[in-house]
């Protein structure tokens, strides 16, 4: 015969082991090309520091200085911690609880009415047991319990609360990737932003001083008769408007430097660089995107959606557990007297046991819980699915940008150096006499033009590179 210790052994096993109801997750699988079309392909993905590929150190500097101490990321680092806490707390409650109280209470009953009830009882006259008997009864009451309980999880109820929780991390520490990844961007796009500003302030500057020579030989060829009045107002109002444009280049890289102090954790008032900082501005070769694959490994909007999807179908489980019974194991012990003095094992309460509760009727309410989870389910596959293709458009429109971009940019350099080879030639002419000054003037004045368009090339090619590192998760 089978002990039927061994057999309780067995029951309570199975009984505390449970099962767990509910679909299990599968991650799913992102639709993406084999390969990024007109790129060239390459099986590692970005150095996790990509701008470092920038060879700039004031950038690497203001990028770790950001990382340290952006108010941004530490928000939602934060709220990384908080999203640990609350797994662990969900844990908790899959653990048994026990608690204790100590209590005192003056206690007094009225007995008023109690003697019309005790008099027949007594033998006695409703008079005589109204006046047998006091008014009230006081006395203390010492209390002093131990109570236990233990919802067993027979479904798996709080294992896939406890599932979805964890997801909830994975989706947190995603969503702190992103953060990171975008105040990395920002930092980087504000600083090649501010690059160009101070590099077009120092050709406006160039520029204005030809005006200047120009605004010059007008009025000497006014004194001569040789121009109008009307001549020398014309050269000043373009004078004028260089001046303008000049005082918003000033402000511009005013507020650039104002928005990447406070990128990198400081006051605005405080701007981390100096026009004097100025590293060669080099052109990025086109970064190697990696297989597309990469692409659902490494993007934080993408792991945040997957996690999304993985918390949907796990509280699908903990909606349809809630059909099936519930185990509660629950003790108490305790210790009531009215005397200190009977303080002590005899005087004991206690009470051990099961509950067993079944749900009968609910209304519909369960059906529509359960309704409402695998709707959830199924909008965030969709909005997983739509992350992904949002992904893929994000790296193809930076890959093309880059390749419109630097065929513009060969143009533009172009262009400023053959502006660049008219002003050498214009300019031995000019030293020899053979021509005036004015034409000349245009010549340079066409060059920094070529130069100002080279520039500006250039810092948009830099921004559609910090854009493609972006779409590519970093």
């Amino acid at each position: 015969m089978i002990d039927r210790h061994i057999v309780g052994a067995g029951l309570l096993a199975l009984l505390l082991g449970g099962c767990t109801v509910g679909p299990d997750f599968h991650p799913p699988v992102a639709d993406l090309p084999a390969r990024w079309p007109g790129s060239a392909q390459a099986s590692a993905p970005p150095n996790q520091d990509w701008w470092r590929g920038f060879g700039d150190p004031v950038l690497d500097r203001l990028e770790a200085q950001a990382l340290a101490a952006n108010l941004d990321l530490r928000i939602a680092e934060e709220r990384l911690v908080a999203a640990r806490i609350a797994r662990d707390a969900r844990h908790a409650d899959s653990l048994p609880q026990v608690g204790g109280q100590l209590g005192y209470s003056r206690n007094r009953i009225s007995t008023a009415g109690l003697a019309g009830v005790l008099a027949p009882l007594l033998g006695q006259s409703p008079e005589a047991a109204d006046a047998a008997i006091p008014k009230a009864y006081a006395f203390d009451l010492y209390q002093s319990d131990i109570s236990m309980s233990w919802a067993i999880d027979l479904w798996g109820k709080n294992r896939r609360e406890t599932e979805a929780a964890t997801a909830g991390i994975a989706q947190a520490e995603a969503a702190t990737r992103g953060a990171r990844l975008s105040v990395e961007a920002a930092v980087a796009q504000t600083y090649w932003q501010w690059r160009g500003l101070v590099e077009e302030r120092r050709l406006a500057l160039r520029d204005q001083a030809l005006g200047q020579r120009t605004l010059a030989i007008a009025a000497a060829l006014q004194v001569r008769g040789l121009a109008t009045g009307i001549d020398v107002r014309a050269v000043e109002q373009e004078q004028r408007a260089r001046q303008d444009a000049l005082l918003m280049l000033d402000a511009d890289i005013a507020n650039a430097a104002h928005a990447l102090a406070v990128l990198v954790g400081g006051n605005p008032d405080t701007p981390p660089i100096e026009a004097a900082e100025r590293p060669a501005m080099p052109l990025l070769a086109e970064p190697a995107p990696g297989l597309p694959s990469d692409l659902a490994r490494r993007r934080p909007d993408i792991l945040a959606a997957e996690a999304a999807l993985h918390a949907a179908t796990a509280a699908i489980g903990a909606a349809q557990a809630d059909f099936y019974p519930s185990l509660n194991l629950s003790g108490l012990f305790g210790i009531d007297v009215l005397n200190l003095a009977d303080f002590g094992w005899d005087a004991r309460t206690t009470s051990a046991g099961p509950v067993l509760s079944i749900p009968i009727f609910a209304g519909g309410r369960l059906q529509r819980q359960l309704s409402l989870r695998r709707s959830e389910e199924r909008s965030a596959a969709l909005a997983y699915q739509k992350t992904v293709r949002d992904a893929w458009r994000e790296v193809d429109d930076a890959l093309t940008n880059i390749r419109a971009l630097d065929q513009r940019r060969a143009l533009a350099k172009a262009g400023s150096l053959a502006r660049m080879q008219t002003v050498t030639a214009i300019d031995a002419r000019y030293r020899r006499g053979d021509i005036a000054a004015t034409p000349l003037i245009e010549a340079q004045a066409a060059q920094v033009a070529a130069e100002r368009a080279l520039l500006r090339q250039t810092i948009a090619g830099a921004l559609a590179r910090i854009q493609l590192y972006v779409a590519l998760g970093g």
